[in-house]
This record gives C-alpha cells, sequence and structure tokens, in this order.
C-alpha cells in the first residue's frame, strides 16, 4: 500500500507540475519539496518535542474512523456527512466539532495509506501547496516584479510553511483562504474567472470555516466589503467621493451579521469569551512566555488601551531577548528579520497599489492580530495562530523592498 501511495504521490505531483508550473519549474520543485519537509518535520516535532501533542492524537483518532470504514463503507460515509454521534459505534477521542472535522478528513488519507502517518502528512502538504502556488501565480501575475516577494512569503517563509504543511488544522484552513484570496484578487483586477473557481472557493470557505472560523468570518467580512465597494464605487458618486467612509459603514454593518454566525461572536459574548480564553492560557503558560497586558477585562476600553501592545507582540514577538528554548529562539530570528524587513521597506520607492486590496489586508491583518494576541497571550502558541494572518503582513513588507530586491537579483533559479 505504502509503496502505491508513493507512486500516486509522485504522479499526482509530476501532473501538477505540468499544469502549473509555467514559468518556474525549478521554484515549483524547490517549494513543493521543502512543504513535503516540513509536513514531515512537523511530525517529528510533536513526536519528540511538544508535550501537547494535537497532530498525533488526530491521527490515532483518524486511524479509528478507517479502521471502521474498512469494516463498513456504508456507514462511514454516512457518518462524514453526519454530526449525529450517538448513534454511532465507534469511539472518538476527539469529540470537538472542528477537531472531528479534521479528524474525518484525515481519516479518508489513512483509509488509503493504510494508516501511514508520514504519507497522509504527505498528502496534506500537496493540497496546501495546490492553494499557495496558485496564489503565488496569480500574485505573480497582476503586480508587478512580485514573484520574489510571493514566494518569500507564500512558498517559503519556515514557519509559515512548518504550520500549514501536517496534519493540523491550519494546514487546510490557510489553504481555503489562500483559495478565496485567488478569487478575491480575480475580482478586483477584472480577471476571468471559472465555474469551478467558484466552486473551489465555496468548499474553500466551508472547509476554513469548520477548522478556523474566526480567521474565516473576519476574512469574509473584510473581502466582502471590498468587493461591494468596488461594484459600488463605479454606481453611487457618494461612494467613489468617500471610499474609505463608505468602506467602514459596510464593514461594520457585515461585522454586524457575522456576530451572528457563531454564538462565541454574539456582542453579549464575545469579550468575555476573549477574556476567558485569555485566562485559561494564563494558568497553562510559564511566566517568562507570556503576554503581560495592563489590567486586562472584558470592556471595550481595556481592550483598546491594550491593543497596540497586542498588534506589537502579535507581529514580532518573542524578541530575540526573550528567547528561551529552541523553538523560541528560531522565532525570534523569524520576528527580527521581520523588524528588518518593515525598516528596509520605509526605504522603498512609491509604488502603484490597490487601495482596497491594501486596505482589506491591513484591516484583516490588525484584527486578527489584536484578537489572537488577546485572546491567547503565550507566546508559542500565537506563533502558531498568527499564520491566519502573517503571510499578507510579510508580503506587503516585502513587495518592493529594497533589500528584498537588492538579493533576490542575484538570485538565478526561479526561472528556466
Amino acid at each position: 500500500m505504502s509503496v502505491l501511495n508513493v507512486i500516486a504521490i509522485i504522479s499526482l505531483s509530476g501532473l501538477f507540475f505540468k499544469q502549473a508550473a509555467g514559468d518556474y519549474p525549478r521554484l515549483f520543485c524547490f517549494a513543493l519539496l521543502f512543504k513535503m519537509i516540513m509536513a514531515v518535520s512537523l511530525g517529528l516535532v510533536y513526536l519528540h518535542y511538544y508535550a501537547a501533542n494535537d497532530t498525533w492524537l488526530f491521527f490515532k483518532d483518524a486511524t479509528i474512523l478507517a479502521d471502521y470504514a474498512r469494516q463498513d463503507f456504508g456507514s462511514y460515509v454516512k457518518f462524514l456527512w453526519s454530526s449525529d454521534f450517538q448513534n454511532q459505534t465507534i469511539e472518538i477521542l476527539s469529540m470537538q466539532e472542528r477537531s472531528l472535522f479534521l479528524v474525518k478528513i484525515i481519516s479518508f488519507f489513512c483509509f488509503i495509506s493504510d494508516d501511514n502517518y508520514w504519507i497522509t502528512a504527505i498528502y496534506f502538504s500537496l493540497l496546501s501547496f495546490s492553494a499557495s502556488w496558485n496564489l503565488f501565480k496569480v500574485i505573480a501575475r497582476n503586480f508587478d516584479n512580485a514573484q520574489y516577494a510571493a514566494a518569500l512569503t507564500f512558498l517559503f517563509f519556515p514557519s509559515i510553511i512548518f504550520w500549514s504543511s501536517g496534519l493540523v488544522k491550519e494546514t487546510l484552513a490557510l489553504a481555503g483562504i489562500y483559495f478565496i484570496t485567488v478569487l478575491f484578487i480575480k475580482l478586483l483586477k477584472a480577471r476571468r474567472i471559472f465555474w469551478w473557481e467558484w466552486a473551489i472557493a465555496a468548499m474553500a470557505f466551508y472547509t476554513a470555516w469548520n477548522l478556523k472560523y474566526y480567521w474565516a468570518a473576519l476574512f469574509m467580512a473584510v473581502v466582502t466589503t471590498s468587493i461591494l465597494i468596488f461594484f459600488l464605487q463605479k454606481r453611487i458618486r457618494l461612494v467613489s467621493q468617500s471610499i474609505l467612509t463608505s468602506w467602514c459603514v459596510i464593514f461594520i454593518l457585515l461585522s454586524a451579521l457575522v456576530s451572528l454566525s457563531h454564538p462565541n461572536f454574539y456582542l453579549s459574548r464575545f469579550l468575555n469569551v476573549l477574556i476567558t480564553n485569555h485566562d485559561e492560557f494564563l494558568k497553562i503558560s510559564r511566566p517568562d512566555g507570556i503576554i503581560h497586558y495592563y489590567n486586562l477585562t472584558a470592556s471595550w476600553w481595556s481592550i483598546f488601551i491594550n491593543s497596540p501592545w497586542a498588534l506589537l507582540s502579535g507581529l514580532f514577538r518573542p524578541f530575540v531577548w526573550e528567547a528561551s528554548g529552541a523553538t523560541s529562539a528560531v522565532a525570534s530570528i523569524e520576528n527580527l528579520f521581520l523588524l528588518v524587513l518593515v525598516v528596509a521597506s520605509s526605504f522603498r520607492k512609491s509604488v502603484k497599489t490597490d487601495n482596497l486590496l491594501l486596505l482589506s489586508a491591513v484591516v484583516y491583518i490588525v484584527l486578527l492580530c489584536i484578537f489572537l494576541a488577546l485572546s491567547t497571550p503565550n507566546l508559542g502558541t500565537l506563533s502558531r495562530y498568527r499564520t491566519g494572518f502573517l503571510p499578507f503582513f510579510i508580503f506587503i513588507i516585502s513587495y518592493r523592498n529594497p533589500l528584498l530586491d537588492y538579493f533576490s537579483d542575484r538570485v538565478r533559479f526561479l526561472h528556466k
């Protein structure tokens, strides 16, 4: 079975290469290999380093489901589409709804790989890579000289690739966000969109929502606002004259609607949920590995005054002098690199930008970063959770960055 899966993976990779590599065959191969290595690395790190063993627990539950499929495939298929657990005879350990959604997906790959973790992880990396590569190519086509910044961000930035390659929720959730981003860019750039791209985007949103609903909710609120402004500014003069004001008004209205989509978003309990999560993380975290806030309470004023520190911490911490361990040291080096890129970006020449795309990215980055940093003060956990917004931040500070341009001019392997 493993041999057949290896042949299948090589065949799928080769087919994808022929269809999508385009002008970047070497980059495609390097990026795909890096993605697969990171998928295996994540499993090894969780196996030998982390006490909280999420990925292996997901896999263990998935093997139970896969074994159930081998006994009664028809009932297994019904179970995949059902959320009623009472009539099921199988024992599932990850009863949380979002975890079970991921376990169901993993179980299919366990079924075809004969419960091989590493093969299953590589299948996941292929799915994730297809989203990353698709977004890379769309950005390279629609933005002048953006291929280097896009390659760094979506194909090679270590922590992003690491946390979006293996059997964890972030892998498929971020892939979903990427597929929606492709559609968003094409809409605002007035590019042709095929029916199957709409279908993929719909499935991508469904997947992202079920795995990381707070990513998906905020992202769709931002994207939908910008799409509405894009079409309304051509038809309503008031909107075209005050785009920023109109954008904010529509975003607030959409956010109010989004708040009804999940119990944790209800305005009556949103802040309490945030503070409860914050307090729970404090209980299980070391004092030297957390973000300390000033009298954080479930009030909008407290959230407001702590937001700048949450934003700074979410983007750039741990700092180098805060590192206390191997993983923390690696994260701090990455954050130092981000700080260098931010400083270098201040010297870049003015470039023509799409204001709606930039505004959407900035709002999404800032809001998601602040609320994740407030609800997840553990710096180690936050370095994983911030995968939802970090790629967009890195691309903004990398695009036309003179430091990155200096080094990219000396790179020759991107093209044939």
